[in-house]
């Protein structure tokens, strides 16, 4: 059970927290997991809480026998008591008796707050304060074993560097499973809201050719929009983007220069153009839309066939003429970094045929979100039917949600 009491002041700002640095190695600042004040040593900031905010931590990890994961769930918990509570700062008494269910919560291995370097610095106490307590204990970082007669300051300092790099991969493993978990959702909202769409097409097409309209051909339908001219001079139009894939590939010559590269969705060649300008050995172009035959007119108006080998299909499906390539390049982004729904081919392209240490060109991307209120959108495009000249028209309203976004520029 968790005791906290409070005290009407908080912590005189004028302690003794600089007195005992004795390291000139400037680190990241931890945070006290009370209040805000920062300080460069876990010893330091641990005999702050104690003196501050009455808690003990260092005695109450030696006496309940806390190993490194059981700490860390402390400093998270704590921490996030500190985040619901704007008084918390003013805590003048803490304790644990060890039978708290968040010691064995694994929700708090996850860091209250972003980049927390106090986790970092956690086994820096077994080898100060607590080194006869560590040495005993069992589970502090498996993957270390215990190194006995670490005697000299450098031996220590060089543990407590292994240890803290360690806990990182722990935190990076972490977040690379919930990525994971968050990308294997993203898949299948992409096959429920795209591919799904586009089977319902296909199923509705009987009933469309009997009333003599046009029916779209099942997943060709995706594929064959990008078969006309228009789509691609919009793409080719975007200057900062196709601009940004120039010059990426341009300044880099040394990495393409004799290499063979793979071109995702070709559209109308050009990124496949620009690598073999760059010195490409071979560039093989897929793409599974009518617009591939254009860009092999346009390969060999420039003089390029011989080196660019241009392949037309899915290419989940088909086989290259190559078994490994050395680079993949693809323009797959589309509104909102993802709406183009061709990320997943790009990796079945990269599972499949990247050599091992070979570069997939986007490789990262990020998307920036931001809350926005614009009173004329909302007049023009969600309330227009509220007031048309005069007159309320709420039966034209659309309940429903909807099922493209609504993509417009906004003035920063």
């Amino acid at each position: 059970m968790s005791v906290i009491s409070y005290s009407e002041s908080g912590w005189d700002t004028q302690d003794d927290r600089w007195d005992d640095w004795e390291d000139e190695e400037m680190n990241a600042p931890m945070t006290c997991l009370f209040c805000t004040q920062q300080f460069q040593s876990p010893i330091i900031l641990f005999r702050h809480v104690k003196q501050a905010h009455g808690f003990d931590f260092l005695k109450t990890r030696a006496a309940l026998d806390l190993d490194f994961y059981q700490s860390m769930r402390t400093v998270n918990y704590i921490r996030t008591l500190g985040l619901s509570d704007p008084n918390f700062a003013n805590v003048s008494g803490f304790s644990i008796d060890g039978s708290e269910a968040f010691l064995n919560d694994d929700a708090y291995l996850k860091p209250a707050i972003p980049d927390d370097s106090l986790l970092y610095a956690l086994d820096e106490l077994d080898l100060d304060d607590t080194a006869s307590v560590a040495s005993s204990r069992v589970g502090s970082l498996a993957r270390t074993p215990q190194i006995e007669g670490l005697e000299s300051p450098k031996e220590r300092e060089l543990m407590a560097r292994i240890r803290a790099l360690e806990q990182q991969l722990g935190l990076r493993e972490r977040d690379m499973k919930f990525a994971t978990e968050q990308f294997d959702e993203y898949r299948q909202m992409v096959k429920r809201q795209f591919y799904d769409t586009i089977d319902a097409t296909a199923a509705a097409a009987p009933s469309a050719a009997a009333n003599g309209d046009a029916a779209p051909e099942g997943s060709d339908y995706y594929f064959n929009s990008y078969a006309g001219n228009d789509i691609h001079m919009q793409m080719l139009q975007d200057k900062v983007r196709t601009e940004g894939y120039r010059d990426f590939i341009y300044n880099n010559r040394d990495i393409f220069q004799g290499k063979v590269v793979l071109d995702v969705g070709c559209g109308t060649g050009i990124l496949s153009m620009f690598a073999a300008r760059a010195g490409a050995a071979r560039v093989i172009a897929v793409d599974n839309s009518d617009i591939i035959h254009k860009a092999r007119a346009n390969v060999i108006e420039n003089k390029l066939d011989g080196v660019i080998t241009l392949v037309k299909g899915r290419i989940e499906e088909l086989e290259l003429p190559v078994d490994q390539v050395d680079i993949i390049i693809s323009e797959w982004m589309g509104y909102f970094l993802l709406f183009e729904a061709m990320l997943d081919s790009v990796l079945v392209a990269r599972d499949r045929f990247l050599a091992p240490g070979g570069l997939l060109a986007p490789s990262a991307s990020y998307i920036y979100l931001t809350a926005i209120n614009d009173d004329e959108y909302m007049k023009d495009r969600a309330n227009y039917w509220d007031d048309v000249y005069g007159f309320k028209m709420s039966a034209m309203k659309d309940t429903r949600p909807a099922k493209e976004a609504d993509v417009d520029v906004i003035p920063s």
